[in-house]
């Protein structure tokens, strides 16, 4: 019987898939291993896709797309990413992973090497052995705040190296390189004479600055950049990506894609050419979603005392679980998966650096993904002093809809017993859902019980939340503690989680803009350092005035 080639041996397999699969041959599982968005489609680009198919628009399209969409990426790549390219240098794939592969055939011979992140996307070394071609893992570590280091580089750097790939905002990291850091990467691939695999899937979920695209700082035509409408519409099966290609390819492109797919559907196309030029509410709402997720399972993370990288892109959270892995985090996954139905990707799916850690994804339903992390093991923790002791078994989280009023309940009592209230103001109080509108509303809960011991309404990320709020400002609302709760710290929790989430969104104030005379949490206030703010007025109506601020 004949043989496969030999290099398709050395491909590795996928540690992400391998968890995929097995967890959908069982029942109740939490998915938090791969990366799909939960958001709907816009119905506009799902309309234009049907469409398309019920107008028999079936036949080829050029090899590179249909022009009005490469036309469409155009303008976006020169609007939105700082790109200025014409329509031959951009190429329609299916999907991002296509486009991957293209760039990688198309400038790596057998044996060439590829300098590739570790951690990194695991489709970087697959596609390097499919095409013989020999990755060299670029080390990501904690103590160099998970970026390359530039003399490491160089030390991997041999007469064989032709390729550096950059991901950022990274799978699965979720970190963001510095524009400084990019510089410097383009800076070592033009001393190097090295091309330039820029994937920039994520590029729609950066939430602490502007993305920057790669070929923005490239002055010499190394850069091949890759694109997906998979993360961003939440059109993973749809696989439409691009490829941006320095100039002078057409015809080397045209031939290497007629080898490989001829063309992607036209159905699919023009979809895509909906959400292209679409007006991006849809994404811009995903983001809000994802970042929100991302908040929640941070403070979670915190509030059990996890380790992980605090993410600034992306929709992931790298998890530091080395404590209960045993030095195999792959088997460990597996395990975790079997034991407590949670399906998280092991870190050393994505490089040898990624041994104890995993990735989890938080574009799922919000619930799933915090019992995903309640059912992590927590790591042994020295209590050093007794208020610490007493947080234990407590997590804040955002609130759900349905126990809107039973903190409308418990906010009543906890005002009243501070108070005389009158009629306006308790509506306000009760009228949590208005509050989860405009703001988010966060809720201590008991570990065990699963009972509400308290809650607080803070701005969403951007945002601000009373007429009072001032840019650079956190302004949060209305922490109340339900009196049968009295005792076990909860004002304290609540208070210290939204200093530390104000801190993490960037905020230079965090303020109390109280309308209340609440002496026992205006006493807790100013034991973190707040002051009073007597600038500050409350609008009519609502006496008296109280505000406090406490500067970052």
């Amino acid at each position: 019987m004949p043989q496969l080639a030999p290099h398709i041996h050395s491909v590795p397999e996928s540690g992400i898939r391998r968890i995929f699969e097995m967890a959908y041959a069982l029942d109740d599982v939490l998915m938090l291993a791969v990366g799909e968005p939960d958001v709907e489609v816009a119905p506009e680009i799902l309309r234009a896709g049907s469409d398309a198919w019920l107008a028999d628009e079936t036949d080829y399209s050029p090899n590179g797309g249909l022009l009005v969409l490469r036309e469409a990426l155009v303008r976006k790549l020169a609007r939105e990413n700082d790109v200025v390219v014409d329509t031959e240098q951009v190429w329609v794939t299916c999907g991002g992973m296509q486009a991957l592969y293209l760039a990688m055939s198309l400038t790596l011979a057998p044996g060439d090497e590829v300098l590739i992140p570790d951690p990194g996307y695991s489709t970087f070394a697959m596609n390097a052995a499919m095409i013989s071609a020999l990755s060299v893992p670029y080390p990501l570590r904690r103590d160099n705040d998970f970026l390359p280091d530039l003399d490491e580089l160089r030390r991997l750097v041999t007469p064989r190296t032709r390729m550096i790939i950059i991901n950022s905002p990274s799978n699965p990291l979720g970190a963001i390189f510095p524009e400084q850091t990019l510089r410097a990467l383009v800076e070592f691939a033009r001393e190097n004479d090295l091309w330039i695999l820029s994937d920039e899937v994520y590029e729609a979920f950066s939430y602490e600055a502007p993305h920057v695209s790669v070929a923005s700082l490239d002055a010499d035509d190394r850069v091949f950049s890759v694109f997906s409408l998979s993360k961003t519409y939440a059109l993973t099966g749809v696989r439409v990506g691009y490829l941006v290609t320095p100039p002078g390819l057409t015809s080397t492109m045209r031939t290497a894609q007629e080898a490989m797919i001829s063309c992607v559907n036209t159905p699919a196309q023009l979809a895509a050419l909906v959400a292209v030029e679409g007006d991006h509410k849809h994404v811009e709402a995903a983001a809000v979603h994802y970042r929100q997720n991302l908040d929640a399972a941070t403070a979670l993370l915190d509030a059990r005392g996890i380790e992980y990288l605090r993410p600034s892109g992306a929709f992931y959270l790298w998890v530091d679980v080395g404590y209960a892995t045993g030095g195999d985090v792959a088997e460990w996954a597996e395990r975790f998966l079997l034991d407590k139905r949670v399906a998280v990707a092991p870190g050393s799916a994505f490089g040898r650096e990624g041994e104890g850690w995993i990735r989890i994804c938080v574009a799922a339903g919000l619930d799933d993904l915090l019992e995903g992390i309640r059912r992590l093991p927590e790591p042994a923790r020295e209590v050093s002093d007794a208020p610490t002791a007493q947080r234990v078994g407590v997590t804040v989280r955002l609130a759900h809809p349905d126990e809107h009023d039973e903190l409308g309940r418990q906010r009543l009592e906890a005002y009243r017993l501070e108070f005389t209230i009158g009629d306006d103001y308790a509506m306000q109080i009760l009228d949590v859902p208005h509050h989860a509108t405009v703001g988010e509303v966060w809720v201590a809960v008991d570990d065990e019980s699963g009972r509400i011991l308290g809650s607080v309404t803070t701005p969403r990320p951007g945002e601000l939340l009373t007429p009072l709020g001032r840019p650079g400002e956190f302004d949060f609302r209305l922490l109340a503690v339900d009196p049968e709760s009295r005792g076990r710290r909860v004002g304290s929790i609540l208070t210290d989680f939204v200093i530390d989430l104000a801190r993490r969104r960037g905020a230079e104030r965090v303020v109390m803009n109280s309308g209340t005379d609440m002496t026992t949490a205006h006493g807790l206030y100013e034991r973190r350092g707040f002051s009073r703010m007597p600038d500050r007025e409350n609008p009519p109506g609502i006496e008296p005035s109280r505000a406090y601020g406490l500067d970052l």
